[in-house]
């Protein structure tokens, strides 16, 4: 069994949180139902037109934690969607590597997002969009987001394997992943950050088959893992990125 799929691993990975609340006015919730769940999508109001930013959060958050960030969304050009995993917030189920991996298309195929984010954990989902996107997708944005399994693994407290088998390359490496995506990419990142260290960030990068011209990396200075979103300059960054895609896919 792979390491990826036994509970020891998932148990220590994800910090679900059952937090329940109603949408804010100008937001609506839905579920989208997969094997074996129901995961809950909020999706909040933009101005008209605007396309859809599908956000897969990081671990131990859940949709309202991102109810007040929707606004700053908007003006930076996106109507934000975001999902929570299997066990998180009204979502059911059990959350797993695997099946965040695997739910993400299938949410995607739902909202059908122009822009895809993944934030840490949520990395994963998008590696796997940039890999085989979905009708419409023009974009992919990593914020603060993982790129060493083998680190991913040590930082759970266990002996990563000597090698990965090749099942588990495909589906779970985002070197793998970056490799076979073209859409244009953009690496948000914290230069303080201590939880994925910087270098994950400048990794990603140099893995993604996007053309130079259509990927960038931002260091956001003075921020860590978790505060990114804090800096004027992530959301510099972020609206330029979704203004060019948008506008060069239309």
């Amino acid at each position: 069994m792979s390491i990826f799929d036994r509970d020891e691993f998932n148990d220590r990975l994800f910090f679900p949180r059952t937090d329940a609340s109603p949408p804010p006015a100008g937001a609506r919730d839905r579920v989208v139902d997969v094997d074996g769940a129901s995961l809950h999508v909020r999706l909040h109001a933009a101005p008209a037109a605007a396309p859809t930013l599908l956000l897969f959060h990081g671990n131990g958050e859940v949709v309202a934690d991102y109810d007040r960030a929707a606004a700053q969304f908007a003006r930076a050009g996106v109507a934000l969607a975001v999902m929570d995993y299997r066990g998180y917030g009204q979502s059911t189920g059990t959350p797993t590597l695997r099946t965040v991996i695997a739910d993400a298309r299938r949410v995607a195929d739902a909202v059908r997002p122009r822009v895809v984010m993944g934030r840490s954990l949520g990395g994963v989902a998008a590696h796997e969009l940039h890999a085989r996107p979905t009708a419409g997708m023009a974009g992919v944005i990593l914020e603060s987001a993982l790129f060493d399994l083998h680190g991913l693994i040590a930082r759970r407290g266990l002996v990563p394997p000597a090698s990965f088998s090749d099942d588990e390359r495909a589906t779970f490496e985002p070197a793998t992943k970056l490799a076979l995506g073209r859409l244009p990419l953009l690496v948000l990142h914290g230069e303080r950050d201590e939880l994925i260290a910087p270098s994950e960030a400048r990794s990603a990068l140099a893995a993604a088959a996007t053309a130079e011209a259509d990927k960038s990396l931002v260091m956001i200075p003075r921020r860590g893992h978790n505060d990114v979103s804090a800096a004027d300059s992530y959301w510099t960054a972020l609206a330029a990125f979704i203004a060019r895609v948008v506008d060069s896919s239309t």
